[in-house]
Parts: structure tokens; C-alpha cells; sequence
């Protein structure tokens, strides 16, 4: 019985045949632009829309233990750089050789600073670069730091090796400000 009902609906069907090809009168072929290969490349203008390399900050150096004073007005500190061992205690942190840097910016400028942005980076002496964890104490500086008030911030790098070995700290508490920039060994 089902068969006979499929023929049924099949015979019911007409023939669909495909289109012939229609001819276009003045049909155009498309040809590749050709490309010289020896002509030299453009030259970027000197109003161009984007800069081609970030600006360079001001950087004033110091020892560990100084005290850097911007020329914004934020003097910052290291209050320590302290070898340890962190213990990874999520999933993507890490066990090993670290160090810690605790950071303090006080506002003796007229003018909030905005803290939210805050980049502080670690590199030893050699060139290794202490990479960023939160397994440790992490706590990065953050928020509106008014005038007369300072604020802290603790860092975790992991660096094989940690213990007394020359390290440059760098901080740079917003973006296209200048940067305060620590020699100097850990403990």
C-alpha cells in the first residue's frame, strides 16, 4: 500500500529541466591588474592616521631603596623586592623561584592619578624576564589616587634564581606617563 502511495505522489511530479545558457551581448572578460614588482613601496606620509611606533616615556632611574619623584607629582618606592617560592593554587599558575615587589605611589601633585593602569614589569641583569603570576600575594595598585594620599600594590615574578640577583623594576602607573625605573639586587 505505501508503495502505491509514493507512486502516486511521484507520478504527480512534473519534470524540472535545467536553463539553458543565455549569450550576453558585449560580454567583457575580467583581466588581472598587472603588478610591477620592481617598484620600490610606498612611502608613508607624514600625515598618516596612525604613528608608527608608541612614544617614548621619560624614565628616571634609581636604586632600590631611593625614592623616585615624577614629574607628574607621584613619587613612588619599592618597599621590598624579596626572593621567595610560590605555590600554584588555580589552574594556569605555577610553583617555583619567585620574587615579590611591594610598590607604594604617593600624590604630591594638585591632581587625582588614575592608578587603574598601572604597569609594573621585573627583568634581571641578564635580560630574563620575571614573568606576572597571581599564585602569591598579588595585589596590583588600583584606583583614584588623590593629592596628599599615597597607595600599595604587591607584584609576584616568577625568576628562576631569585635570590639575591640584580633586577631593574620598572613602574609605570598610566599609560604615556613617565616611568620610575629600580636597580638594584633582591633579597
Amino acid at each position: 500500500m505505501l508503495a502505491l502511495v509514493g507512486l502516486v505522489l511521484l507520478s504527480g511530479c512534473s519534470a524540472v529541466t535545467a536553463a539553458e545558457p543565455v549569450a550576453v551581448e558585449g560580454e567583457a572578460t575580467a583581466q588581472p591588474t598587472p603588478i610591477d614588482t620592481d617598484a620600490p613601496a610606498p612611502e608613508p606620509s607624514a600625515d598618516a592616521d596612525a604613528p608608527t611606533k608608541a612614544p617614548a616615556a621619560d624614565v628616571e632611574d634609581g636604586a632600590i631603596d631611593d625614592s623616585i619623584a615624577l614629574s607628574t607629582g607621584l613619587v613612588i618606592d619599592l618597599d621590598s623586592v624579596t626572593s621567595t617560592t610560590v605555590d600554584a593554587e588555580t589552574p594556569g599558575e605555577v610553583s617555583g623561584s619567585a620574587v615579590i615587589v611591594r610598590v607604594t605611589a604617593r600624590n604630591d601633585s594638585r591632581e587625582a592619578a588614575d592608578l587603574d593602569s598601572a604597569v609594573v614589569t621585573l627583568t634581571a641583569a641578564d635580560g630574563e624576564y620575571g614573568v606576572g603570576t597571581t599564585a602569591g600575594p598579588d595585589k596590583p595598585l588600583s584606583g583614584e589616587l588623590e593629592p596628599g594620599r599615597s597607595a600599595s600594590g604587591t607584584y609576584v615574578f616568577m625568576l628562576e634564581r631569585a635570590a639575591d640577583r640584580s633586577v631593574v623594576v620598572s613602574v609605570n602607573y598610566s599609560a604615556g606617563q613617565p616611568v620610575a625605573e629600580f636597580s638594584g639586587k633582591t633579597d
